[in-house]
């Protein structure tokens, strides 16, 4: 299997939010931030779905076993849950 990145980018003035199912994990990122998921891709079909919940939350769903995080380039695994503003 190959390797995939996707980057997720937070361009607006407040936090948003990104889901991770169905493990779950959530990560906030502040403006400025970039979440960073990494995973061996599947052979066949989508690489991962992506769903916007609304203006500040969005829901995606890889196509695989295990994803690691980064935010900013850094690991970012402790970070899911951990939110400094309430949605």
């Amino acid at each position: 299997m190959a390797q995939t990145k996707q980057t997720f980018g937070n361009d607006k003035d407040g936090p948003i939010y990104v889901s991770i199912e169905p493990w779950p994990e959530c990560f906030e990122l502040e403006p400025g931030d970039r979440l960073t998921l990494i995973w061996e891709t599947p052979d066949a079909g989508d690489v991962m779905e992506t769903y916007f919940i609304n203006d500040n939350e969005l829901v995606v769903w890889p196509n695989v076993g295990e994803v690691q995080y980064l935010i900013n380039d850094e690991p970012a695994q402790d970070r899911s849950w951990k939110f400094k503003h309430q949605s």
